[in-house]
């Protein structure tokens, strides 16, 4: 049992399986529950976990490490509904600061990120408008492939850099069984104090220059699957009308056939295929004209599930 440090367990699937995601504000990434936390305190956590209110106690005389000291723990709560996580602390002293946590909650089906603002009011995302808060984010095509597959009782977890600060944040998320394996739920961890924020990466960066020395140029990865923007690699498209929609939705209705064309090509193993004069869905209800050219992103099986797309603005 660490002493004098926050922990933080994670309750997103049964008792039996719950598991450590840090230490202090070092990220264990699902260490065993069972070692970190002994017998008698675990029954605190759970109760901490089913009231969904903090349990604070001074423990017994003992020859244990964590005789006579304080006890902590503090859920996360989605509101109105399931417990998280919970914070643990054992110490001779009042807690130190909590750690940073919010929960959240991703629609796989929709892409749609449920969060809680910094007031505690609800935030809803869709999947690419979530990565525009990312500043870095290395296995971000890794976590959006696992929520694409939805696998019943999957887990992930892995370290973003948030543009705000900038942070570094342990993102954890898994999901059910069979019938809810489209409903994972997770948290957000600051880790910041034991792991440095990125930068933005060199080809990140490389690509800036690119973007700025070809006006009208915006680069996107798509996924395959069901045509969905994934994530802006350059800035995105001003006037575009992608946020809070389904994206599926921005190309005319008259293009989309082209477009499933384009789709089946990359689906059949083409290395490269161009849709020249797409019209897709403006802010203000009109219609952008762009010239498409996909390609498979680097390292993609024979049947890619992302592509790059490059989008030249050809008209307004």
């Amino acid at each position: 049992m660490i002493i004098g440090q926050w922990q933080l367990v994670e309750t997103l699937g049964g008792p039996e399986s719950w598991s450590m995601l840090t230490a202090g504000t070092t990220p264990r990434e699902w260490a065993s529950y069972q070692r970190a936390i002994p017998a008698r305190l675990r029954t605190l956590v759970a109760a901490a976990h089913q009231t969904r209110a903090p349990v604070e106690q001074a423990l017994p005389k003992s020859r244990n490490p964590w005789s006579q000291l304080r006890f902590r723990a503090s859920p996360v709560v989605w509101p109105d509904a399931d417990t998280h996580a919970v914070k643990v602390w054992v110490g001779p002293d009042d807690p130190a600061d909590e750690l940073s946590v919010s929960p959240f909650l991703i629609d796989a089906r929709t892409r749609t990120v449920s969060s809680r603002s910094a007031d505690g009011g609800p935030v809803e995302y869709s999947g690419v408008e979530w990565f525009q808060r990312i500043e870095r984010f290395d296995h971000a095509l890794e976590f959006v492939a696992a929520l694409h597959r939805s696998e019943p009782d999957s887990r992930w977890s892995g370290v973003a850099t948030a543009r705000t600060g900038p942070r570094s944040v342990l993102l954890a998320a898994r999901n059910g069984t069979a019938e809810q394996r489209f409903a994972w739920r997770g948290v957000a961890v600051d880790v910041t104090d034991s792991v440095a924020p990125q930068p933005k990466s060199f080809e990140a960066t490389t690509l800036d220059l690119v973007r700025e020395s070809q006006p009208g140029l915006y680069l996107v990865i798509l996924d395959t699957a069901q045509g969905r923007l994934v994530r802006w690699i350059t800035e995105p498209m001003p006037g575009l009308r992608w946020r809070g929609t389904d994206e599926r939705t921005l190309p005319h209705p008259d293009d989309r056939a082209a477009l499933a064309a384009l789709r089946a090509e990359m689906l059949t193993g083409a290395a490269r295929a161009e849709l020249p004069g797409l019209r897709l869905a403006t802010e203000c209800g009109g219609w952008l004209t762009v010239d498409v050219e996909v390609s498979p992103l680097p390292g993609s099986s024979a049947v890619p599930l992302f592509v790059l797309a490059q989008l030249q603005v050809t008209a307004p």
